[in-house]
């Protein structure tokens, strides 16, 4: 595309935008189909914080999240399949993110998360007792790179996604565990995610049929058996052991995503509610 085009464009895009509180409905009509004509490429030209009333503002939101379903829908369903069958756990949380932060650059992400491998490697070099080597692991993430639950505001949209829990450090159980699960992985950690009712926590497997639970969330606090029986039914919840059974990349995706319907709810954001269920039946069209 030239630069003229481009230009050209850029001028169009700034003239429906400003043309949004337009109170004739066949001049919004037509002015929000062609903002919708062009998919993302407008959605660097509709700003509207959330705390912004009035008539565009609300147009404007609608459009924006009618490009982003659309979108994202797309790039969910080119989430890399695994032999297993599974999904790719480190694209699709990126892909779960540009719904609220469509311009991150994934790639910035990967080399954090890969450096981190690198960092971590290097303290288990000289590890040889397998309780040390999972003691390591937590206080690297916890002590020296300052990963931890964010207790003052856990329905925060950023605790959600994993660009702003990697940026601020703190999160929610089941995105503080991805950043476990994406680093360990670089490593060959063996570590898996266990979707317990209500909470999430990692689960370290050194050999066969030895299993010691962890509390990303907590500090990385070590959990017993029973102590994940007692947080389950503490939560209002019967037990069964198969809570304590490794949850798919897929099923950790849609956690996240009836997470982020549960933060919607709480807001009444009814529209955006529609759009993430969306996303969970796009996530799961192929199974």
């Amino acid at each position: 595309m030239s630069q003229r085009t481009e230009d050209k464009e850029a001028a169009e895009l700034r003239s429906l935008v400003a043309l949004m509180d337009d109170e004739d409905g066949m001049v919004y009509a037509t002015v929000r189909e062609r903002l919708l004509s062009y998919g993302p490429a407008a959605l660097g030209y509709i700003h509207t914080p959330e705390e912004q009333t009035g008539l565009a503002a609300q147009r404007l939101r609608e459009v924006r999240d009618l490009i982003l379903r659309s979108a994202i829908k797309e790039q969910i369903r080119g989430i890399k399949r695994l032999p297993n069958g599974d999904v790719d756990l480190e694209e699709g949380v990126f892909v779960l993110a540009r719904y609220r932060y469509w311009d991150i650059d994934p790639v910035l992400y990967t080399e954090q998360l890969n450096t981190y491998a690198a960092e971590l490697k290097g303290t288990l070099s000289s590890v040889t007792e397998k309780s040390e080597l999972l003691r390591r692991t937590i206080a690297f993430f916890v002590e020296e790179k300052g990963f931890n639950g964010n207790r003052e505001d856990y329905f925060s949209d950023e605790n959600h996604h994993i660009n702003r829990v990697m940026d601020t450090k703190i999160g929610i159980p089941i995105t503080l565990s991805v950043v476990y699960l994406l680093v360990g992985k670089g490593i060959n950690l063996p570590i898996q995610g266990i979707g317990l009712p209500g909470h999430f926590v990692l689960r370290y497997t050194p050999g066969p049929g030895q299993h010691v639970y962890f509390d990303p969330f907590n500090s990385g606090r070590i959990l017993s058996t029973a102590d994940c029986e007692e947080m389950v039914r503490n939560l209002g919840f019967n037990f069964s052991d198969e809570y304590l059974q490794p949850v798919s990349n897929r099923q950790i995706l849609e956690r996240i995503l009836r997470n982020i319907i549960v933060m919607l709810e709480k807001r009444q954001e009814k529209e955006r509610v529609e759009t993430v269920r969306q996303f969970i039946d796009t996530l799961n069209s192929d199974l």
